[in-house]
């Protein structure tokens, strides 16, 4: 198999992980779920966390890994809620704190605690929380969600989760691929090479390769409205669009659609393989992306100064923005 075929396989599974177990909530109520997940085997060299067979937190709240990656440094770390019947909890009127543990060194105190922030993935519908951590050794560690609720008493659940050396996609402060994508700048062009049903002429005037190449700030979007898998691309490349869009004299503006599309009668046709899969395009392998959307910043030397997994707050796209354009 290549590089290349197997980083198109790891995308595909991993974006089915994360979709069974945020979508579907294939999760069980010891808590966990997705790729990041540590294995039950290992999980049980820690008492009083999932896996070790003792009680664990208040036993209808479950927290869930929305992450794809989880690496050594500082992470946006995303998760959301579920019960025990796999029904959806996370809402705006249920605040969440974590605290996480290094269950290396010691699974009984925490090293470090952060609030979670709400976003909406589909606004009204489905949601998810995003917090900063910062993590300083690989292996396994854990995380305590709190969830209080006006009117009720505060629930906690643990999850225990692995911590890699290094991270698939461009670390912050690395430099960006400088990949090569399609650009377009007519409407008929443009059609041919986004599934977004308004496409922004801006993001399409600029290959990723020249943009970063060019000395100033770069936002890359890699997102697909009509081929999207787990059903946030389409919002996310909206909030991005009307964000972005106020910045348009001092940044570059690339959006990049991650499956292979043929634009036939009109209309776009996803390239599929032997098993009727869809064909990740060269730049998403590039840039090593574990599911999409993806969101990037890249400074005026071609460094990537900030990324977000899925959804993107706006206030939180807003601050990286004014970052990369100081």
């Amino acid at each position: 198999m290549t590089a290349r075929r197997a980083t198109g396989d790891r995308f595909r599974a991993l974006t089915a992980l994360l979709l069974a177990a945020w979508i579907a909530g294939a999760c069980g109520p010891a808590g966990g779920g997705g790729p990041s997940s540590v294995p039950s085997s290992r999980a049980s060299a820690y008492p009083g966390w999932p896996g070790s067979g003792e009680a664990v937190g208040t036993g209808d709240l479950v927290p869930v890994l929305v992450s794809s990656e989880i690496a050594v440094g500082k992470n946006r770390f995303l998760f959301t809620l579920v019960d025990a019947q796999n029904h959806l909890l996370a809402a705006p009127n249920v605040a969440t704190s974590v605290a996480f543990y290094d269950l290396g060194k010691n699974p009984d105190f925490p090293v470090g605690h952060a609030d979670g922030r709400f976003l909406w993935s589909i606004e009204g519908e489905r949601g998810l929380y995003a917090t900063t951590a910062d993590f300083s050794r690989p292996g396994d560690w854990g995380a305590e969600v709190t969830a209080e609720e006006r009117g009720k008493p505060d629930r906690s659940a643990r999850v225990v989760f692995s911590v890699e050396a290094t991270t698939g996609t461009p670390a912050i402060g690395t430099a960006a691929p400088p990949s090569r994508t399609p650009t377009a700048t007519d409407p008929q062009g443009i059609a041919a090479i986004s599934t977004d049903p308004k496409p922004d002429p801006d993001f399409y005037r600029l290959s990723i390769d020249r943009a970063v190449r060019s000395g100033h700030p770069t936002l890359i979007v890699f997102a697909t409205p009509l081929f999207c898998r787990s059903q946030t691309c389409g919002p996310t490349l909206d909030t991005v669009k009307a964000i972005a869009g106020g910045y348009r004299k001092d940044l570059n503006l690339v959006h990049v659609e991650p499956y292979q599309l043929r634009f036939l009668d009109g209309q776009h046709v996803p390239v599929l393989d032997s098993a009727g899969n869809l064909q990740t395009v060269p730049a998403l392998r590039e840039w090593g992306l574990p599911s999409e959307p993806y969101v990037f910043l890249v400074d005026r030397n071609g460094l990537v100064s900030a990324k977000f997994e899925g959804v993107v707050g706006k206030d939180e796209l807003v601050a990286a923005i004014k970052a990369v354009l100081r």
